[in-house]
């Protein structure tokens, strides 16, 4: 946009300006006059009007006439200085109004509002020069601001834009819109070699750690990437496109980068619907916990329940977490789900038998809480529940982040008398040294080895062997999916200790109200036919 006149004079030095080539034309104008009054001796006529007219008294009138002019041209002189130093106020403070509605006051980074300018004039030649939208969206972020505060996540975020800016390259456009999500504007025709390149270029900005000031941290990046060279596309749909290319990277490992193919946006958009529906939900108090008995399979006695997060909806059903969960974490709302369903299992809770436990599952992306373990310990003490009733369950895949961390956070756990198992043993990354170095009491054995135990030898070796080795390290053994009376039969052979699927009892609303149902009662004691003198541990 062109400078308006009043600010190409106010960039110009002074005797350049306008003004003052006009104060000179005037200051020429009036000795032009004065040279010719002098050369028509018009200063004698004026002497004898005054001697012959003494009483109008012409010679103060004319000495204010020959000193009004030098004060009026200090009086125009200072009114123009005044004038150009407003200018320069306005055009500054113009400027000022402009860089923060489109720009990040943090990074410097054009913002959002300024993307949806500079791509809405890209699309506009998008048939000639094609226009590629990256997204891109960091992982392991919160940890950051968590552990190391928010001036380490500012300097972190500093950091991650100069590397985009400078792995995009000087014929892109980095944005930031928002906590950590950027997004970068190519524009040109590239064959799929050099898209590929510049994608990998800029996925591979966060190979290296980010040396802070008082702490060197490692993120990654989901990247997501469209291209089109539709002038009528729209940046909402260019934009949609990049987020649904950029979630399913997520859903597949979180780091890494994917393109769009036809079809994302429609998950993307389910994933969005839910998440919406999600905090509603949470907001309404709509999230349940729902009780899967555990038996203790040598006497089949019941010695607790495992709490289960379910999504209740308003026509009466319930959604079950490998709905929600995955997508919870992703929004950062899976602490408010786990609080939920903790705060209820520890109602309920009260009103069974003393010894009777209660264990809980922890997401992986909650080991980044610096105060889990006070929040939990405070929700049993509001609750009146004992921390030795509950038993927080992990997965091995919540070993493979921060070690540390996990091991820091278990062990906090375990010395305020909270119980830990290791959930879903065999389907993740768990080693010896996990078993060795965390505080586990209880070795969980996934479903997956217990469904075909029967007719799988080789699941029936696994659970044999794991069993003996986990009673050889001093750990409980509780066996997952336990669906039909062989199937317990054969997991007490083997000696496990405990047993858990539909043959014991479904997930439910059991306790809920501070009471156990008759009808539940009854459910139970049925469970297991073979054994009419089970009671409750």
């Amino acid at each position: 946009m062109n400078d308006s006149p009043k600010e190409e004079r106010a960039e110009k030095p002074f005797w350049q300006s306008r003004p003052w080539i006009d104060g000179v034309w005037l200051v020429l104008v009036f000795g032009a006059v004065l040279l010719i009054a002098i050369r028509i001796e018009a200063f004698d006529y004026v002497l004898h009007l005054s001697d012959a007219h003494e009483h109008w008294e012409l010679d103060e009138i004319l000495t204010t006439l020959m000193v009004l002019p030098i004060g009026l041209g200090i009086y125009a002189k200072r009114r123009l200085d005044d004038t150009r130093q407003e200018l320069r106020r306005r055009k500054a403070a113009e400027e000022a109004a402009s860089q923060m509605a489109l720009h990040d006051p943090l990074t410097g980074l054009a913002n959002r509002r300024k993307a949806q300018i500079e791509i809405s004039a890209a699309l506009e030649e998008a048939e000639s020069t094609p226009v590629t939208i990256v997204s891109l969206d960091l992982n392991r972020f919160k940890p950051v601001n968590d552990l190391h505060g928010h001036a380490a996540g500012d300097e972190l975020l500093l950091a991650v834009g100069a590397r985009l800016v400078n792995a995009a390259g000087p014929d892109a456009s980095v944005y930031r819109f928002g906590g950590d999500e950027f997004c970068i504007l190519l524009r040109g025709a590239f064959s799929e070699d050099e898209l590929l390149a510049r994608v990998e270029a800029i996925y591979l900005a966060f190979d290296r750690r980010f040396d802070l000031s008082e702490v060197s941290v490692s993120v990654g990046a989901s990247v997501g990437v469209t291209t089109t060279s539709d002038p009528a596309d729209s940046i909402d749909t260019l934009l949609a496109q990049a987020d649904a290319a950029m979630y399913r990277c997520k859903q597949a490992g979180r780091s890494g980068f994917s393109f769009f193919e036809a079809g994302m946006e429609v998950a993307a958009l389910r994933r969005a619907k839910i998440e919406d529906e999600l905090r509603s939900a949470l907001a309404e108090d709509r999230i349940q916990a729902h009780f899967q008995p555990l038996v203790r399979l040598e006497d089949k006695a019941v010695i607790g329940y495992e709490a289960l997060a379910r999504w209740c909806m308003g026509d009466g059903t319930c959604r079950e977490p490998e709905d929600f969960i995955t997508i919870a974490e992703e929004a950062g709302l899976i602490s408010d789900i786990f609080y939920a369903v903790l705060r209820k299992a520890a109602r309920a809770a009260r009103s069974w038998p003393g010894d009777m436990k209660f264990s809980v599952n922890l997401s992986p992306v909650q080991f980044n809480d610096p105060w889990l373990v006070e929040r939990i310990l405070q929700i049993l003490v509001d609750e009146g529940i004992a921390p030795g009733r509950l038993e927080i369950e992990v997965t091995e895949n919540a070993l493979v982040g921060d070690f540390q961390i996990a091991r820091d956070v278990l062990w906090a756990l375990k010395k305020q008398g909270i119980h830990i198992s290791l959930d879903d043993f065999g389907t993740g990354y768990s080693s010896l040294r996990h078993l060795s170095e965390l505080p586990f009491e209880t070795l969980k054995i996934d479903r997956s080895f217990i469904s075909n135990l029967s007719s799988d030898e080789t699941a029936q070796t696994i659970v044999r062997t794991v069993t003996s080795m986990a009673h050889s390290l001093g750990l409980s053994v509780t066996a997952e999916g336990i669906d039909s009376v062989d199937n317990a039969m054969t997991v007490t052979e083997y000696g496990c200790d405990v047993g858990q699927g539909f043959l014991f009892g479904r997930p439910e609303a059991r306790g809920t109200s501070g009471e156990r149902t008759e009808e539940t009662d009854a459910d139970n004691e049925t469970a297991v036919p073979d054994d009419p003198h089970r009671k409750h541990a």
